[in-house]
């Protein structure tokens, strides 16, 4: 039973069964378009609209591209991290939310304060970058799980750069790592000497 007022209660104000119907026809197709949305759910174009409106502007849903890191033959990796001090902590997370190959960050309440999802293009560039990962200060390295690509969810959010730069998203320059130059990494998927796919 929900208490009144609790935050699950008011999140299932916020979501009725129209919001989760709109949701869930979505999950499975995304570009479908406002017109078959109203007639496969049985409202208005106009509530379909207000209530898209309402959930993207209140941040709760999202349309967007994913990709299959499985069909793409990436490697995928969780990483353990233990980060000490707040500061700290919030300068690695602005750092690596920037990353194109961070999946997603997750706090935990444990030794090992942050977990990191990513991925690579090559087995190599994968480690290359676990490996970039050291060389915070006061983070330290708990462990490494390597992965086959997620079963699921298939798709993912990954930061794509059509215009590519000069330096990464972290102010790095990849033709001045070691491991560009040895080839054991693509490069970074913003700037102009990346290799792989992206």
């Amino acid at each position: 039973m929900r208490r009144k007022g609790s935050k699950e209660g008011s999140l299932r104000r916020m979501l009725d069964d129209v919001d989760l119907r709109i949701i869930r026809s979505l999950m499975d197709d995304a570009r479908k378009p406002v017109t078959q949305l109203a007639k496969e759910i049985g409202v208005s174009r106009p509530t379909i609209i207000s209530r898209l409106d309402r959930m993207i502007g209140e941040g709760i849903l999202r349309l967007g591209a994913g990709l299959n890191l499985r069909r793409l033959g990436f490697f995928t990796a969780c990483v353990a991290l233990e980060i000490k001090g707040a500061d700290l902590r919030r300068k690695v997370e602005d750092n690596l939310s920037r990353c194109p190959r961070v999946l997603m960050l997750l706090k935990l309440s444990e030794k090992a304060n942050m977990l990191v999802f990513l991925f690579g293009e090559t087995l190599n560039t994968l480690r290359s970058t676990i490996e970039a990962l050291r060389d915070f200060s006061g983070a330290d390295l708990i462990s490494v799980h390597h992965s086959e690509p997620p079963i699921l969810a298939e798709m993912f959010s990954v930061k794509v750069f059509p215009e590519k730069g000069e330096l990464t998203p972290c102010g790095r320059r990849c033709i001045e790592c070691i491991h560009y130059r040895s080839d054991e990494c693509v490069g970074c998927p913003a700037v102009k000497e990346y290799k792989g796919p992206l």
